[in-house]
C-alpha cells in the first residue's frame, strides 16, 4: 500500500480539492443552485427524468416559450453518460457529485499527461492540482456543461500525444479508440465552445509533436488518423449531434452574432493581476466584487506557486535553445495567443478575427480563449517543478531577498487599510493572502536540494492545494434541498394551464438587481423568492408554462417574435398575450419579495379556429402583418405559403375547436365546423412537428409567424399532432453504426 501511494500520490492529492470544496456540501445534503443550476440545468434534466419515468422521450419541452427541443438543447446533454447518474440520485444533489467527479476527472488527466511526457510526480501533482483547481474550472463549477466538457480537455491532449507517438511506429490499435471515445464524450458534454476550443488545441498540439517528431510524412499520417477519429466520434455522438445542428440551423443563431454581444466578456487587462491576487477586486462569495463584468468569467488563477514555476519554465526555455526545452517555449507562445484572444475587444484583433475569420463570430464572452492559458500555465509549472533547484550563489541572494520582500507585502497590506485613507478595502486582505502564498513558496524554494525527498514534494503539492481550495472557497454557494422540492406559492395559485409571462425588463430587475447580482452570492433573501416570482426558468420545477425561456439557443421565430413583443407598449401588448395563451402577466410590485404580482390576461386561448385568411410568402411579412394594429387574433389568421386547392377559406362562422389530449410530444384536438377552417394551435412551428386529420397526413403551416396550423374541411375531425424529428431518429441510426465500427476495429486490432 505505501508503495502504491509514493508511485500514485499525484493521483491522490488532485482528488483532495475536489472532496475538499464539495464533500461538505454533499455530506450535509445540499445542492449547487446559484444561477445556472436553478435556472436551468435542474429544471431541464429533472424534467428530462421525469418523462422517460412516464415512458416518453426527451424531445420536446412544453413548458418553456410556445414549447421548444429538449434534447436538441445542447446544453441539456441528456446523453451524456455520466449525467445517467442523475436518474439513481436526487438531480439537484447528484449535480454537486458530477462536478466533484469532473474536477477531479480533470486533474487526473493532466496527471496522466505530464507522465506521458516523462515529468516526475510532483510536476504531475502541480500541473493536475493547479488545472483542476483553477479558478476557471471551479469559479465556472456552476455552469455545468462547461465544468464537464472542460474536464475532457488533458485527455483529449493525452489522446493526441499518443496518437502522435503510436503514429510514429506505425501502430495506432490503441491510441485511434481511445481518441475516438474521449471526442464522442466530450462532444456529449454539452458546451460547443469549450468543446471547439479543446479541438482547435488538440489539433494545434497534434501538429506541432508531429512536426517536432518526423516532419511532413508523420504530420500527414497524423492528420489522416485525427480526420478519422473526429468523423467516427462525430458517429458516436450523432443522437444528440444531429438534432442540435438542426436547432442551430432554426435558432437565432444560425447567422452572425452582433459583435457587441459577441465581445461582451472581453478579459479585463487588470484581472492579470488576479494570478497573482485573485480577490483583488473582490469576491462575490464575500459579498464584495466590485470589478469588470463579473467575477468568474475572468477568473484564471492557477496558485502562487505555479505560476512562479510558470514564469521560471518560460525564462528557461526561452535562454536554453536545446530540445528539452520545446515544450515550454511552445506552451508559453500558447498563453500568449489565449491572453490575446481572450482580451477580446480590448485589442485590434479579435474584432479583426469576427469580421475576416469563421467561427469567432459564433460564441460569446472571448475571455473563454483563456482556458488555453490555464492549461498552459500548469503544464509550465511542471516543467518549472521538473527542472527545479534550490539557489545557489547570487540566485541565493536573490531568493532571501524575494523571500523578505513577500513578508513585507503582508505586513504593509495588513496596515494599508489604516495607514492610507480611503485604500480599496478589497486589496489589503488579497495582497495579504498573496504575500503569505509568496512566502511559503519561497520557504519550499530555500529548501536544499538533499532534502527535496518525497515527503517534502508531497508538502509543496498540499501547500498548491490549500492555495488554490481558498481560493475557490464559496465560489459555487449551496442550498437545502427544500429549494427544489415541493410546490411553490405561485404554482397553488396559477396552475391553470395558461402560461405565465414576465417581460424583459422585470425579468433584468429581479435576476440581476435582487437575485443573481454580480457583486454578492448572498443577497439577505429566501431563495424560494426566485421559485415564488416565478424567473425564468424555475417555473418548470412547478409544470407551470411559461411564454419565456432562458437559454442561450432560442428557436429564430420565437426570438423575433419576442423582441417585437418587448418593443409594443405595455398596455397594448394584451391581445398578442392572449394570442400566445398568456394568462398571467408579471406586474412589478416594488422590493418586496417575491417582487411582482400575477395580473390575469383574459381571453386566453390555446387553441382557436378561424375562416378569415391573409396569405403571404415569407415570414418577416407575417411577423409584420401580426403586429399590425389592424390584426385581429380571435377572427384571422397569417398563414405561410400558398392554399392548396379546397383550402380557400370560405368565411362565415368558424365554429369550435378543443384541446383534449395534451402531452409534450403529442396534442389531439377536435374540431367541429360547419364550413371548414383553420385550426391553429399556439404552440410553436419548428420542424419535425407532423399532423394528421382524421387519422390522414396533413401539412403544418406556420400560422401568425410562431405557431402551427392545419386546414379542416366541414364537419367533425380529429387533429393530430406529433413530434416525430427525423434529425434524432437518424442520429440514432448513425450512433449505433458508429458504435458498431468502433467495437469492430477494438476486435480486429486486439486479434491482429
Amino acid at each position: 500500500m505505501r508503495s502504491l501511494v509514493r508511485r500514485q500520490w499525484p493521483a491522490l492529492l488532485v482528488l483532495l480539492g475536489p472532496l475538499a470544496l464539495f464533500g461538505p456540501m454533499l455530506a450535509r445534503g445540499e445542492a449547487l443552485f446559484w444561477g445556472t443550476p436553478l435556472l436551468q440545468f435542474v429544471p431541464w434534466r429533472d424534467y428530462a427524468l421525469d418523462l422517460l419515468r412516464r415512458g416518453d422521450l426527451p424531445l420536446w419541452n412544453p413548458l418553456l416559450g410556445m414549447g421548444a427541443p429538449l434534447l436538441a438543447n445542447y446544453q441539456s446533454a441528456l446523453l451524456y453518460p455520466p449525467n445517467f447518474l442523475l436518474a439513481i440520485v436526487d438531480v439537484a444533489w447528484g449535480h454537486g457529485l458530477l462536478v466533484l467527479i469532473h474536477l477531479a476527472w480533470a486533474g487526473w488527466g493532466m496527471v496522466l499527461l505530464t507522465r506521458e511526457l516523462g515529468l516526475p510526480r510532483v510536476s504531475q501533482a502541480l500541473a493536475g492540482v493547479s488545472f483542476s483547481l483553477s479558478g476557471y474550472l471551479v469559479a465556472r463549477s456552476g455552469f455545468l456543461s462547461i465544468n464537464a466538457t472542460a474536464a475532457w480537455l488533458p485527455w483529449l491532449i493525452l489522446a493526441a500525444e499518443r496518437l502522435v507517438a503510436q503514429c510514429r511506429e506505425r501502430r495506432i490499435a490503441r491510441a485511434f479508440p481511445w481518441l475516438v471515445v474521449i471526442l464522442g464524450m466530450q462532444w456529449l458534454a454539452g458546451h460547443a465552445q469549450t468543446a471547439w476550443y479543446a479541438l482547435l488545441l488538440a489539433l494545434v498540439w497534434a501538429v506541432w509533436r508531429a512536426w517536432q517528431r518526423g516532419g511532413a510524412p508523420l504530420l500527414l499520417r497524423v492528420g489522416m488518423w485525427m480526420a478519422a477519429a473526429g468523423g467516427l466520434a462525430f458517429l458516436l455522438a450523432a443522437p444528440q449531434l444531429l438534432p442540435t445542428l438542426e436547432y442551430m440551423a432554426n435558432s437565432q443563431r444560425a447567422s452572425a452574432l452582433d459583435p457587441q454581444f459577441v465581445m461582451t466578456y472581453s478579459f479585463w487587462p487588470w484581472r492579470l493581476l488576479g494570478l497573482l491576487a485573485p480577490n483583488l477586486f473582490g469576491n462575490p462569495a464575500m459579498g464584495d466584487y466590485w470589478g469588470y463584468g463579473n467575477y468568474w468569467e475572468d477568473a484564471a488563477y492557477v496558485g502562487v506557486l505555479p505560476l512562479l514555476l510558470a514564469m521560471a519554465a518560460v525564462v528557461r526555455g526561452w535562454r536554453r535553445s536545446i530540445p528539452t526545452w520545446r515544450e515550454a517555449r511552445f506552451l508559453s507562445l500558447l498563453a500568449g495567443v489565449s491572453l490575446l484572444l481572450a482580451l477580446g475587444r480590448n485589442t485590434p484583433l479579435f474584432p479583426l478575427l469576427y469580421r475576416t475569420v469563421p467561427t469567432f463570430d459564433l460564441f460569446q464572452a472571448p475571455t473563454r480563449w483563456s482556458i488555453w492559458m490555464v492549461f498552459a500555465l500548469s503544464m509550465l509549472a511542471g516543467l518549472g517543478a521538473a527542472a527545479w533547484r534550490s539557489p545557489q550563489g547570487r540566485a541565493l541572494y536573490w531568493s532571501r531577498l524575494a523571500f523578505a520582500g513577500s513578508l513585507s507585502i503582508v505586513f504593509f497590506a495588513a496596515l494599508g487599510s489604516r495607514l492610507v485613507p480611503g485604500v480599496v478595502r478589497t486589496a489589503p486582505a488579497a495582497l495579504v493572502m498573496a504575500g503569505l502564498w509568496m512566502a511559503a513558496a519561497g520557504v519550499c524554494h530555500l529548501v536544499p536540494d538533499e532534502r527535496r525527498t518525497g515527503a517534502y514534494q508531497a508538502v509543496v503539492g498540499l501547500i498548491v492545494l490549500a492555495d488554490l481550495v481558498v481560493a475557490g472557497w464559496g465560489l459555487n454557494p449551496t442550498t437545502s434541498l427544500d429549494l427544489f422540492r415541493g410546490e411553490s406559492p405561485l404554482a397553488a395559485r396559477l396552475n391553470d394551464g395558461h402560461r405565465l409571462y414576465m417581460p424583459a425588463d422585470i425579468e433584468r430587475e429581479i435576476k440581476f438587481k435582487r437575485t443573481h447580482r454580480f457583486d454578492t452570492f448572498s443577497p439577505d433573501i429566501d431563495w424560494r423568492q426566485v421559485r415564488a416570482a416565478g424567473l425564468p426558468n424555475a417555473t418548470m420545477l412547478d409544470g407551470l408554462p411559461s411564454a419565456n425561456n432562458f437559454d442561450p439557443i432560442l428557436p429564430s421565430r420565437y426570438a423575433s417574435w419576442m423582441a417585437r413583443l418587448e418593443a409594443v407598449p405595455t398596455e397594448k401588448r394584451e391581445a398578442w398575450l392572449r394570442l400566445m395563451d398568456v394568462g398571467w402577466r408579471a406586474v412589478a410590485r416594488g422590493d418586496e419579495p417575491p417582487w411582482v404580482d400575477y395580473a390575469p390576461v383574459e381571453g386566453a386561448a390555446r387553441v382557436r379556429i378561424v375562416t378569415q385568411v391573409d396569405y403571404v410568402d415569407t415570414p418577416e411579412a407575417a411577423l409584420a402583418a401580426v403586429f399590425d394594429e389592424g390584426f385581429d387574433p380571435e377572427r384571422q389568421a397569417v398563414i405561410e405559403g400558398k392554399p392548396a386547392k379546397g383550402e380557400i377559406p370560405a368565411g362565415g362562422r368558424p365554429g369550435d375547436v378543443e384541446l383534449t389530449v395534451d402531452e409534450p410530444r403529442r396534442v389531439v384536438l377536435h374540431a367541429s365546423s360547419p364550413q371548414g377552417g383553420w385550426v391553429v394551435l399556439s404552440d410553436a412551428f419548428y420542424p419535425g412537428w407532423r399532423a394528421a386529420v382524421d387519422g390522414r397526413e396533413a401539412t403544418i403551416y406556420a400560422a401568425d409567424f410562431l405557431f402551427r396550423a392545419v386546414h379542416v374541411p366541414a364537419g367533425e375531425h380529429e387533429i393530430v399532432f406529433r413530434y416525430q424529428p427525423a434529425s434524432y431518429f437518424l442520429g440514432l441510426g448513425l450512433g449505433l453504426a458508429g458504435w458498431s465500427v468502433l467495437v469492430f476495429l477494438i476486435w480486429r486490432w486486439r486479434r491482429s
